[in-house]
């Protein structure tokens, strides 16, 4: 029995982030309209005898809706698909949003992991940024989470906000010591024509060397308080990494629901309209007409580019397996980038050194055969 993860996109916000390219929206009036449809979207895999191992809720703020919605997914989840076996649920939180009662909804749901926005420990950062929270709201949240019995939770960070070096340091230097399972650091996407790339630009410049030389401070003092760096922008504790993430990362499969979202089912890969308003008119039993069947030499070559994103890298012998060929066959290039010290294999497997992580994309793009 093939094991899938579930995704689910919930894409309402009480404010949008000044940075936010997501599909998410402030009008929670589509609220009641957007669940019957996403409830009805899930109906459509009912009896697919696939074994769920992980759920994840993202957004927009899940974490913002009301309770009832909360519930109704769980159990449209609970009467569609075995839940038998997920052993990780995920949700998504803004710590402004985080109540005593959205903490007794999760719990009863099966809810074992939070991942907190966070994003900055400076208040000013954060409104700069249209964040609605303030650093003491956060640590309230967290506090809250621990003694309703949550152990498994994220912060995330970014790296390239409107703020200093030193201010990003002192993000880093305090999370670090918070009682936290793992941390993720990522990079701001900036995009032309918007108040905030035009704030970095005027006072906040920071140029890719820079950017470069936070990450690796991250990187080091994340090491150095027990969050090891599995992939890119995601540290953890041992045996704390995000299991529905590594699912993406080993080029899994995967159910998805809502606004924008992508699935993975079978050979073929599907995504849902972006805009909430077209998702919602679209009828169900048309929701999936944009998809694309992956061919055996687009899903190596996704395993590949994926897997080389993760600290283990790819596994020769997995690779072999799945896709009936020698890596270094299907990669004729791979054994120059090992000599050139962009690659390297160890122990069964082909990873990016630490060194050359800047410079993925590159290797990459040298890398990988598409037909």
């Amino acid at each position: 029995m093939d094991k899938y993860g579930i995704y689910i996109h919930i894409p309402f916000c009480k404010a949008r982030c000044s940075y936010c390219a997501f599909s998410s929206c402030t009008d929670y009036s589509l609220a009641p309209k957007y669940f019957a449809k996403q409830y009805a979207e899930i109906e459509q895999f009912r009896d697919m005898g696939s074994e769920i191992s992980t759920i994840y809720l993202g957004g927009g703020t899940p974490s913002s809706v009301e309770i009832k919605y909360l519930d109704g997914l769980f159990e449209k989840l609970n009467d569609n698909f075995d839940l038998s076996k997920v052993s990780e649920t995920t949700v998504e939180c803004n710590p402004e949003s985080v109540t005593d009662e959205l903490l007794f909804c999760l719990k009863r749901n099966g809810v074992n992991r939070l991942s907190f926005g966070l994003q900055s420990v400076n208040d000013e950062t954060l409104k700069r940024i249209g964040r609605l929270h303030s650093y003491a709201d956060f640590c309230r949240a967290l506090n809250l989470a621990k003694r309703r019995g949550f152990d498994n939770v994220n912060a995330d960070l970014i790296v390239g906000l409107p703020e200093t070096a030193d201010d990003f340091r002192r993000s880093v230097d305090t999370v670090a010591k918070l009682p936290l399972q793992h941390v993720s650091v990522y990079a701001l996407e900036l995009h032309e024509d918007t108040p905030l790339y035009e704030l970095c630009q005027a006072k906040y410049p920071h140029n890719d060397d820079e950017l470069a030389d936070l990450y690796d401070y991250a990187r080091t003092a994340l090491g150095q308080n027990r969050y090891m760096g599995y992939e890119i922008s995601n540290f953890a504790q041992v045996g704390r990494e995000c299991k529905h993430n590594l699912n993406y990362w080993q080029e899994g499969r995967y159910f998805a629901f809502g606004a924008s979202a992508s699935g993975f089912v079978g050979d073929t890969r599907y995504v849902n309209p972006h805009s909430i308003a077209e998702y919602i008119a679209t009828p169900v039993d048309k929701l999936h007409d944009e998809n694309e069947t992956l061919s055996i030499s687009e899903q190596a070559n996704e395993f590949v580019m994926l897997g080389l994103r993760l600290s283990s890298g790819v596994n020769l012998e997995e690779f072999a397996e799945r896709y009936g060929s020698d890596f270094f066959d299907f990669f004729p290039n791979a054994r120059k980038l090992i000599r050139q010290g962009f690659l390297c294999v160890e122990s069964g497997r082909v990873t990016v050194p630490t060194s050359q992580i800047y410079v993925i994309n590159s290797i990459l793009c040298e890398l990988l055969t598409f037909e």
